[in-house]
């Protein structure tokens, strides 16, 4: 998702200052994805200068003045545009554990092994969490962002599921290749 048009977004519901754009974002991704103000005013700077978004200032008692932020038509049909875009690739597999894996593989497995026992279980963890906030969602009133709040943690349960799933996979692979290595130095005896 690119943080562009979640703040489009948000701010196509109404204007908003970088504060309430943060608080809007992380109700409705924030357990999905996490963002810095940093990023929001990085990216409110630019779609300002893109033309997608105008910007006033609303003078505050003894503070600097506030930063309001409303989407403009050009912004709005950019967004409607992306929004009728199907996503042109699937997701990049870009995670730390892999690149922690990389260079833990080589000689012993052990501490390989002990990486990915302790990384299932940090998913584990996660699918605990999720599974807690779906049953917290059903218990809701119904409002109309709901349906899309219960489809997000679907995927990222069901990710999650892939996650620990996958990291079997490699325990048993890191395992059979930890006795084939063994037997040879047996034999040798």
């Amino acid at each position: 998702m690119s943080v562009k048009y979640a703040l489009l977004g948000i701010l196509s519901e109404r204007e908003r200052h970088g504060y309430e754009l943060k608080a809007a974002f992380d109700e409705r991704v924030g357990e999905f994805w996490s963002l810095n103000y940093g990023q929001i005013y990085t990216t409110l700077d630019r779609l300002e200068r893109e033309g997608l978004v105008e910007r006033r200032d609303e003078p505050q008692a003894r503070r600097p003045d506030r930063k309001i932020y409303r989407v403009t038509s050009k912004g709005r049909r950019e967004l409607e545009s992306w929004l009728g875009r199907p996503v042109a690739r699937p997701r990049a597999l870009r995670d730390e554990l892999f690149i922690k894996l990389l260079f833990r593989a080589g000689g012993d497995v052990d501490p390989v092994l002990d990486l990915v026992h302790e990384q299932k279980e940090v998913y584990l963890g996660h699918l605990r969490r999720l599974t807690q906030r779906k049953f917290a969602l059903a218990k809701q009133p119904q409002r109309d962002d709901r349906l899309v709040t219960d489809l997000l943690i679907d995927a990222a349960l069901f990710h999650a599921e892939a996650d620990v799933r996958w990291l079997a996979h490699a325990e048993q692979k890191l395992r059979a290749a930890s006795r084939r290595r063994a037997r040879p130095r047996e034999e040798s005896r």
